[in-house]
């Protein structure tokens, strides 16, 4: 037989409409895991975009290089560099008329950094580079450099 207390016991309705304290916690929990692995997800695919990036803006300016050429029949000298993409030389007649880069700007690279332009008389070539997400030279990943030679 049951006593008052074991009958008011079962017989309790039971509130359910809530979550207990630790039931939150291990839903936040579980969310800010799941939402930490999206992100690093997202921020890889999104270092790749821009090494991506990079490689396409490098292409643009050598073929920009490559024109000056054709119209100059020299490669402008390290000093040179960019500028003669965007103000004609004083060496060049056939300059242009209009700059060889797009709004007669000099591009930055994804991560903000400058490019670098070295030209090499003796053998008559020159190299675009972006320093890569670490803005030095040398680095691993997407740190890397990144270089019109390797493309």
């Amino acid at each position: 037989m049951l006593n008052k207390l074991q009958v008011h016991w079962i017989c309790r309705p039971r509130n359910n409409k809530g979550m207990t304290f630790v039931e939150i916690l291990v839903v936040l929990t579980i969310i800010a895991g799941i939402a930490a692995l999206g992100i690093t997800k997202y921020m890889s695919q999104l270092d790749k975009a821009k090494v991506k990036q990079a490689k396409i803006l490098i292409t643009r300016i050598a073929e920009a290089f490559d024109t000056f050429y054709l119209d100059c029949s020299f490669y402008p000298s390290s000093e040179e560099g960019f500028e003669a993409l965007v103000l004609p030389p004083e060496r060049c007649e056939s300059w242009g008329p209009d700059p060889y880069l797009k709004n007669g700007k000099i591009p930055k690279d994804p991560w903000k950094n400058d490019f670098i332009y070295r030209y090499d008389p003796s053998i008559n070539k020159y190299e675009v580079i972006s320093l890569g997400k670490g803005g030095v030279e040398g680095g691993e990943g997407v740190a890397t450099d990144i270089s019109s030679k390797d493309i």
